[in-house]
């Protein structure tokens, strides 16, 4: 990641769904005091464990809980994911990390959250983000059930693997990834295929590297 969305010691990066603090962790040992990192997610109890034992050794390391919809993983959430504004302030970062995020969000809070991104990013700013991308190298191997997931149950501009839990796994045509990313003016520059596609790689899911002019 550091190398693909052109890190500095000295960025701010936020973290959107930031889990139990892996990526924190690991940035703990490359950010300096002139950089920072905020972390949000649904879940509180890795939220809870971050605040208790990342930011009291690094105090420029900040983690919130946030009470997003998703069917799957946040049920009883009012506020829509297609609806929620990232709780920072315009042009305040230099790196937005999505890590997972999106193979599990449907079309609509995709396209909020890619201009929430583009919003909250400086001139400049790198988004690092991860999906599963329906193209014309992964489009037959699923079809045929070779990949995993092989997303069977298709949508139009995405795909899912159980249609009783849609957010549980969701891909995306390559085609609306790029048009959304264009509307809301966060150019991609890098795609690097994941191993999802049964093909050799060395991450899971692709890779999208974005950045806003």
């Amino acid at each position: 990641m550091r190398r693909w969305a052109d890190l500095s010691p000295g960025d701010r990066v936020l973290d959107v769904g930031c889990g139990a603090g892996r990526i924190a962790a690991a940035l703990t040992r490359y950010l300096d005091n002139g950089g920072s990192y905020e972390g949000f997610d649904i879940f509180p109890f890795g939220v809870e464990w971050c605040q208790e034992n990342v930011t009291p050794r690094h105090p420029n390391f900040r983690f919130r809980t946030v009470d997003v919809f998703n069917r799957v993983y946040n049920p009883y959430a009012s506020t829509l994911a297609s609806d929620f504004v990232f709780p920072y302030e315009e042009a305040s970062f230099d790196v937005v990390v999505l890590n997972s995020v999106f193979t599990h969000m449907l079309p609509a809070d995709l396209v909020n959250y890619v201009a929430q991104i583009h919003r909250v990013l400086k001139s400049g700013g790198r988004a690092f983000i991860t999906y599963f991308l329906m193209d014309e190298d992964s489009r037959e191997p699923a079809r045929q059930g070779r990949t995993s997931p092989a997303f069977p149950h298709g949508f139009g501009s995405f795909h899912v693997e159980d249609t009783a839990s849609m957010e549980d796994a969701v891909a995306y045509d390559i085609g609306f990834v790029k048009n959304i990313h264009a509307a809301s003016e966060l150019a991609i520059v890098r795609i690097s295929r994941g191993n999802w596609r049964g093909t050799s790689s060395p991450h899971h899911q692709d890779i999208v590297v974005a950045r806003k002019p």
